[in-house]
């Protein structure tokens, strides 16, 4: 999914506090070095270079400063929340953006990780949103068992990468899984593989797990 059908699908679901905790997670993936080199950007760019500028005001400098403090001073306190704990809870406040860390730090004083298969770990995010928000954990090797929805499922790749047995996802790539798309993401070898997943509906196990599933209701 590009930035631009990003865009529009949010657009469908305005209001919406799950697409703006993507958008700003998204966003702050994006501000990373990394992303100069991808083609989506370069073709943003030339979009961008058509517009016409508007003149900065005067204290645009000074606020852009403040803000740069604020952010330096939020990712000080998250690393200073997670000294000598959890280790889980380090990796968190190191390696995630900062809308997603801020949400998973907060989540974590409230609830605990979630067991979702073997390798695979759901933590709940205290989002107010007709879909469901949570942060996912899988790692490297481990994939999550081969499902559909009863809506649509948009999931955006934080840290490592995976595979859903059609395409590939690493950090900043946003999967938009509707209707019966049926898919199996597994990570890849190497990077712990997180993922903000907003569900609109319930998953539909297939295979095995599906029928573990009908017979246990």
């Amino acid at each position: 999914m590009t930035t631009t059908s990003l865009s529009a699908y949010r657009a469908t679901r305005p209001n919406d506090p799950a697409m703006d905790l993507l958008a700003q997670a998204t966003a702050a993936l994006r501000a990373d070095a990394g992303f100069v080199e991808r083609e989506d950007d370069v073709a943003a760019a030339v979009f961008l270079a058509d517009e016409t500028p508007d003149p900065l005001a005067m204290e645009a400098f000074d606020r852009v400063l403040a803000q740069i403090d604020a952010a330096e001073t939020r990712d000080r306190q998250a690393i200073e929340r997670t000294e000598g704990g959890d280790p889980i809870r380090a990796e968190i406040a190191c390696r995630l953006p900062s809308p997603v860390r801020e949400a998973a730090l907060e989540a974590l004083d409230h609830n605990r990780w979630r067991f979702a298969g073997m390798g695979i770990r759901r933590l709940p995010l205290k989002v107010q949103s007709p879909g469901h928000v949570e942060l996912m954990r899988i790692e490297p090797g481990r994939g999550v068992a081969r499902h559909a929805h009863g809506g649509d499922e948009v999931t955006l790749i934080l840290t490592g990468a995976y595979f859903d047995g059609f395409e590939r996802y690493g950090p900043g790539d946003i999967s938009l899984a509707q209707g019966d798309f049926t898919h199996a993401p597994r990570a890849e070898p190497g990077e712990v593989c997180y993922v903000l997943a907003i569900s609109y509906g319930s998953p539909k196990l297939k295979g095995v797990y599906g029928l573990l599933e009908r017979l246990s209701r």
